[in-house]
């Protein structure tokens, strides 16, 4: 409770800042990505910006309020509040320099993500730029990239001691954080391939891509369309980060089978085509609405695209390789059909 009134009390002092900062405080001189510029120029009044704040923290002030984003900077201890909060006041004594440092980070990773989020190819980017913020906070404390993300994962702990709605973003920040993991696991596994099957690993992430938003967009919006209650938001991202942790986890298999140090052998049956077209049907009944149904024949496009992409892959590796390769296809294919959709207690 005590994290939960911080941040009510941070909201009100972020607010209070932006209505008194002076009328003449413009954003002339702050170099902005140009599709922000274009966002800001379209708004219908100036946008004031507080006093206090560094050129870099004048830019991260512009683009939070610019930007509809999921989480907001109030909700994520953004940078402004630092410099109207009086670091002397009692209540307050417990956070420390070095946890406003930690909310800094968590701040830019989630402003940056929803920037990224959408093309597949944008999001590798997004993996580059991400490695950039890490090192930025992990370098001047003589720490890896990992425990910069630990860092990370420990400011959005102080979300997860306030109401429901800072525990659902909370898990946001935890589920975006597995889906970079497995973005940067990506993007090294296609850049440390032949060079002559990197095009067609590149075309394989694309179809990935396309078909986990496919299968969350159906979790969401089908699977769970009945539910409504509080805790709602918190499991649909713990279910993302199951979906893109385990491919994650699929990716070394599938390295080593490249390599031609791994055999894999089918875990489940193969998937028929009159099984997959049951599941969907499945998913087809409880449809609501004719955008319901829409969702289905997209992740139906998704998953056949995606099969098709590994099986052109597969044609060139070596025959024994490709068989081992096809197995975890198939595997892969037969969880989407029957795997009972459960969000791990970790994240509940």
């Amino acid at each position: 409770m005590k994290h939960s009134f911080l941040i009510t009390i941070i909201a009100f002092l972020c607010f209070l800042s932006a209505c008194t900062a002076s009328l003449n405080k413009k954003t002339e001189g702050i170099s902005l990505n140009p599709v922000i510029q274009a966002r800001l120029d379209s708004m219908d009044t100036e946008l004031e910006i507080p006093d206090g704040l560094t050129e870099e923290e004048q830019v991260a002030f512009v683009e939070n309020q610019v930007l509809t984003t999921p989480i907001s900077a109030i909700e994520l201890l953004a940078l402004q509040p630092i410099h109207t909060l009086d670091p002397d006041e009692s209540d307050r004594d417990y956070i420390t320099e070095a946890d406003w440092k930690k909310f800094r980070l968590m701040n830019r990773f989630m402003r940056m993500q929803f920037v990224a989020l959408g093309d597949p190819m944008d999001e590798l980017r997004w993996v580059v730029a991400t490695q950039v913020i890490l090192d930025d906070y992990a370098i001047p404390l003589g720490i890896a990239q990992e425990q910069a993300i630990d860092s990370l994962l420990s400011a959005a702990d102080y979300l997860c001691c306030g109401t429901q709605y800072d525990i659902n973003q909370c898990t946001y920040v935890m589920s975006s954080v597995e889906y970079y993991k497995t973005l940067a696991v990506y993007k090294d596994f296609i850049e440390n391939m032949p060079s002559d099957l990197q095009a067609l690993l590149y075309e394989e992430y694309r179809a990935w891509n396309k078909l986990n938003k496919a299968r969350h967009n159906a979790y969401v919006n089908i699977v769970r369309a009945g539910d409504h209650y509080s805790a709602l938001p918190m499991e649909l991202e713990g279910m993302y980060a199951v979906y893109v942790e385990k491919r994650r986890q699929l990716l070394d298999i599938e390295k080593q089978i490249i390599s031609a140090n791994k055999t894999y052998s089918l875990q489940h049956p193969v998937v028929k085509t009159k099984d997959w077209n049951n599941y969907l049907q499945k998913l087809r009944d409880k449809c609501e609405s004719d955008e319901a149904l829409v969702i289905v024949e997209d992740l139906d496009e998704a998953v056949s695209t995606w099969i098709s992409v590994r099986q052109k892959l597969a044609r060139h590796l070596p025959p024994s390789a490709a068989t081992y390769y096809d197995n975890l296809t198939a595997d892969y294919h037969w969880t989407i059909t029957n795997e009972e959709e459960q969000v791990p207690p970790m994240y509940m």
